[in-house]
């Protein structure tokens, strides 16, 4: 009867010491599991990734609207509700051809057809990029191009941190020697804190284009006629009546006035030619007397 009552007191005890070294078996187990997923086969220290992925969105996009204007004026409405920025906004008129026709007796029809184009860079908080593109895609009435990118740099950031965490152990155990010059060490440092800032700025423009998408868009509309009557040149350059007579007596003026000075300059031509005749006559008379 004894020893039936010590087994009722001895069973509940091995139990609790049974359950006890399996726990701490299992926490150790546990333990030596996590210390194996973050040491690699050398026994260092594997990085953790960042809690939150660093993803860059953008988008690229070219359609037509039926006004460029409009279109560009409700779109930068559109990213200035939503917190966004416009970076560059850009109107432009590519011509096409240009003609001109007879319209009156001193006026010209000129007409020059172009197609109304808009370029602009858009920031936008990374949440709204579907909205402003699905409420763009709504307003064309053709989509040239759609390009969306999500590119995953998260595996960037963490190279460049790092690079600086190596750079800073590198440093407190960095010990120049006396035969190295002080202008080498000095170049070595400044090279080196260069490559720190430029990871640190490369960093802090992934931090801000994984918060703001970038989107770059393109507007044009059909094509458009501009017509214009304008004066004719070619009228506006003649000279009145009056003014062309003056000028005809002018030059007819001129032209005796040269022809005097011709003639006077050549004088001595006439003077050598009067002299050739009267040669040539007496000699004619002495042959007509000696026929005789």
């Amino acid at each position: 009867m004894r020893s039936s009552s010590m087994l009722w007191v001895i069973i509940p005890i091995l139990t609790l010491y049974a359950c006890s070294n399996a726990g701490k078996y299992s926490n150790e187990t546990s333990t030596v599991n996590k210390e194996e997923t973050t040491t690699d086969s050398t026994g260092s220290a594997l990085p953790e990734l960042p809690g939150a992925r660093k993803r860059i969105k953008t988008a690229d996009i070219r359609c037509r609207v039926n006004d460029v204007v409009s279109a560009t004026s409700d779109l930068e409405r559109l990213v200035t509700s939503v917190h966004g920025i416009v970076v560059e906004s850009n109107f432009r008129s590519e011509q096409n051809a240009s003609h001109e026709f007879s319209y009156s007796i001193d006026s010209l029809k000129r007409v020059t057809r172009y197609t109304p184009v808009a370029s602009l860079t858009l920031k936008v908080p990374a949440p709204y990029l579907d909205t402003v593109v699905r409420t763009l895609t709504g307003m064309s009435g053709f989509i040239s191009h759609r390009v969306l990118k999500d590119t995953d740099v998260t595996l960037d950031y963490l190279r460049n941190q790092l690079h600086n965490k190596a750079n800073e152990t590198n440093e407190r155990n960095l010990a120049h020697t006396k035969k190295e010059k002080e202008l080498d060490i000095t170049r070595y440092e400044d090279a080196r804190q260069t490559q720190v800032i430029d990871r640190m700025i490369n960093n802090l423009s992934i931090d801000e284009q994984v918060v703001y998408s970038t989107i770059a868009v393109e507007l044009f509309q059909p094509e458009v006629a501009d017509i214009q009557v304008v004066l004719n040149p070619e009228r506006l350059e003649r000279a009145p009546l009056s003014t062309a007579a003056v000028s005809a007596l002018h030059g007819g003026a001129e032209f005796f006035r040269a022809l005097f000075l011709f003639l006077l300059m050549v004088w001595p031509a006439f003077v050598i030619g009067a002299l050739a005749w009267f040669l040539y006559r007496r000699l004619n008379l002495k042959k007509l007397h000696t026929k005789q």
